[in-house]
């Protein structure tokens, strides 16, 4: 069965698709979520949140971390929303791992 991963990194898409051998097949939405805009705004608002926790600017890079933690958690409860629309609509067909770290 391939997987669904959510996964954060700077810049990139939080959906990552592995085949049944653990090889990345893309770093997107599969095929079968496409047309589910409610799915795709809630993954695009994680990743602009997941971004702003970092400076990158000319002089640095770095992780700063959650404003307070009334933030934190409410990204958090967006991250498990979306799982759990995902695994609604597609977890017959994939394995969703929620690999996502943030402390």
């Amino acid at each position: 069965m391939k997987n669904i991963r959510m996964m954060m990194d700077y810049q990139c898409y939080p959906i990552w698709i592995y085949d049944e051998k653990g090889d990345l097949i893309c770093n997107d939405l599969p095929a079968e979520l496409k047309n589910e805009n409610e799915i795709g705004d809630i993954l695009d608002h994680i990743q602009t949140v997941y971004d702003s926790l970092f400076v990158d600017d000319e002089i640095q890079f770095g992780y700063q971390g959650f404003a307070d933690e009334t933030a934190k958690r409410e990204f958090e409860k967006n991250v498990l929303k979306v799982l759990g629309l995902i695994e609604s609509k597609v977890g017959n067909l994939y394995k969703i791992e929620n690999r996502i770290d943030i402390d």
